[in-house]
């Protein structure tokens, strides 16, 4: 520990450290109100998607995790992250990620969230790494399944409730 965040790498999917340069675009892939229909903010307004973006570049928690610009052939699909979490205990390393409705279904989620998972726990050493997935987010509960996270419990989270998942070392 103690790197800097890195590009990771999948069969498609190039994930980025979200920097400046990605701003613009995640603003443009959250005004799609289907992106922020669960988190409990509408982040199609510009100007909120704008603060959310903001809040993320502002991350200064340990170094080597953080918040990735998810791409595909150069252009931003999806927003991702690997964090202590702000809502389980004890800054828990927490996975999350979203991805634009219009990709959805050719597994670039799955391939972003793995390379994640496997960055965690592979190349940080993680002991356990979290997801909070809102219990009406049908396709990320798939996603959890196919990740092999365990559904430990559901919670009140983020605004609304979830289910509480946990990713151990072990093939992903």
């Amino acid at each position: 520990m103690g790197e800097r965040q890195k590009c990771l790498f999948s069969d498609r999917l190039v994930l980025e450290p979200l920097a400046e340069r990605h701003a613009d675009a995640v603003v443009d892939l959250f005004a799609d109100p289907a992106m922020s229909s669960l988190l409990g903010t509408d982040l199609s307004a510009p100007t909120l998607a704008r603060r959310m973006v903001d809040d993320r570049l502002a991350y200064d928690g340990p170094p080597e995790p953080g918040h990735w610009a998810v791409l595909l052939d150069g252009d931003l699909v999806g927003l991702a992250h690997l964090r202590p979490s702000g809502e389980l205990p004890d800054g828990l390393p927490e996975i999350g990620w979203y991805l634009a409705a219009r990709h959805g279904g050719r597994g670039l989620a799955t391939e972003a969230a793995r390379a994640l998972l496997r960055h965690g726990l592979d190349d940080l050493g993680l002991h356990s790494v979290w997801a909070l997935v809102h219990v009406d987010n049908a396709p990320s509960l798939r996603l959890a399944r196919r990740l092999g996270l365990l559904v430990v419990g559901e919670g009140h989270h983020d605004n609304g409730p979830h289910r509480v998942h946990v990713g151990l070392p072990g093939p992903v």
